[in-house]
């Protein structure tokens, strides 16, 4: 199956962006592949713009005390007291956090330098670096992880958060079984809900992708051809579920 979601409204685009950003941040710091510190760097100074923004963290802390409350008022079963545990973790942690806002290099003139380099049109090359060139030949694969390791850590805080938030989202979008007549699917919402996310299951052989378009009281799917892109002119089935916070 190939899953796609899509968000409601910007507020959960946002996590769902630097949500992805910090999964591309641990693949590459795992990875032992050529030229993976370019692309880390690249991630770190987006991270460094998005996830450092203070009205993110208190969105954040705002949305865990929500669910908080919504939890006191459910049974006190072993999952939802376990729930409650890692939600206060994760906002005492958010609460402590102290993240320099932007692009705050503090006295790293090296990382300083690599951003000025990663601005100019060719982005962050070695030939015209020699102090790059230096650190990636001389400096053990270790001591380079360890490097960006110090420097994501701040935004530690920022990833739980944003991880248990998106969990509990996701957690709530029951998936139904409909089908799409002529490639077109309209559904009803509920504008008393706060809808947030629609995700959309199919059948990984599917040629065909969603296009969503929404407001608050109904959303419409098209699929389309992904090389052609021609409307599809059948009926084909998909699972649909929409999450709320």
């Amino acid at each position: 199956m190939i899953r796609y979601e899509f968000p409601l409204n910007e507020r959960i685009r946002k996590l769902i962006r630097v949500e992805e950003l910090f999964l591309k941040i641990d693949v590459l710091a795992t990875s032992a592949k050529k030229y993976t510190e370019f692309s880390l760097f690249e991630r770190l100074f987006e991270l460094m713009l998005t996830a450092s923004r203070s009205d993110l963290k208190v969105d954040l802390i705002q949305e865990i005390e929500r669910q908080k409350l919504k939890l006191r008022s459910k049974a006190k079963t072993q999952a939802n007291n376990a729930l409650m545990v890692k939600l206060s973790k994760a906002k005492t942690k958010l609460e402590k956090a102290k993240i320099q806002p932007g692009f705050y290099f503090g006295d790293d003139k090296y990382l300083q330098e690599i951003k000025s380099r990663k601005d100019s049109p060719y982005g962050i090359t070695s030939v015209d670096f020699p102090e790059f060139q230096f650190w990636l030949q001389c400096e053990t694969p270790l001591a380079r992880k360890d490097y960006f390791k110090q420097k994501i850590a701040p935004f530690q805080p920022i990833k739980e958060a944003i991880f248990v938030v998106l969990a509990l989202l996701r957690s709530s979008a029951k998936e139904e079984l409909v089908s799409a007549e002529r490639g077109v699917f309209q559904k009803k919402l509920d504008p008393s809900l706060k809808n947030d996310l629609i995700t959309i299951s199919m059948n990984l052989r599917s040629k065909y992708y969603p296009n969503v378009s929404s407001n608050k009281y109904a959303l419409s799917i098209h699929f389309e051809h992904y090389l052609k892109h021609t409307m599809l002119d059948k009926s084909i089935k998909f699972k649909i579920g929409t999450g709320s916070l």
